[in-house]
């Protein structure tokens, strides 16, 4: 997966870096266990700074899907932040945050069209100046 958010491509980096079973003994699962963990906040940042985007128009219609979509994902974001590092099976946490980051990258991307859409349609209901016809020189009679 090739996420257009730097904090989205980091995470998944790191998690196929997972070191093969047979080298999981000492520094080399907890170095993986730290990165992945601090990619996991770098996308957790990503979610929360997406409020500064909403408005009070976001917390109806498809806005507010997306805005309620927000809240599980920081959710599940946060039940990994003691898992990644404790969890006697890190293979399962791989595949676990591999979804968690395809579902991210899916809200981004939805969260980026709305956005779009609600410029568009922003710009749609200004007025448009009225173009008023330049007034005639006078002649010279």
């Amino acid at each position: 997966m090739r996420s257009s958010v730097p904090a989205l491509h980091a995470l998944h980096v790191a998690l196929d870096a997972l070191p093969p079973p047979h080298s999981r003994q000492g520094p080399a699962l907890g170095n993986w266990r730290w990165t992945v963990r601090q990619r996991l906040a770098a996308v957790r940042t990503i979610l929360v700074s997406e409020t500064d985007r909403y408005s009070a128009s976001w917390l109806q219609g498809p806005e507010g899907d997306v805005f309620r979509q927000r809240g599980a994902l920081l959710e599940r974001v946060h039940s990994f932040d003691a898992l990644v590092l404790q969890s006697p099976e890190p293979d399962v946490v791989r595949r676990d945050l591999m979804r968690l980051l395809i579902d991210v990258d899916n809200h981004v991307f939805r969260v980026g069209e709305l956005v779009a859409a609600g410029a568009s349609r922003t710009a749609a209901a200004e007025p448009a100046e009225a173009t008023v016809p330049p007034a005639a020189a006078p002649t010279l009679d």
